[in-house]
């Protein structure tokens, strides 16, 4: 079973990609997620100001030389292109 990939906001890294691990429900004040190296997090959506994390690209897309063929080109998929 493979969930939804998505970059969150990292002070180290700049960008982690994780995984949401369970359904969203309306009203829900956080989504949770996996990491890559296996840690569980939370992060926050109900907070002023934030925002929802960026979706991941799937990794047959990954190293595209035309940039328009990726799905979802926002800052983290360029970056990591």
């Amino acid at each position: 079973l493979q969930y939804t990939r998505v970059w969150i906001p990292d002070p180290d890294e700049v960008w982690r990609s994780a995984e949401i691990i369970k359904d969203y429900k309306e009203g829900d004040k956080s989504l949770q997620l996996k990491l890559e190296d296996e840690t569980l997090c939370e992060y926050p959506i109900d907070l002023p100001g934030s925002e929802l994390p960026f979706l991941r690209n799937p990794d047959i897309l990954v190293g595209q030389n035309d940039l328009t063929a990726l799905s979802y080109l926002h800052e983290p998929a360029v970056l990591h292109n």
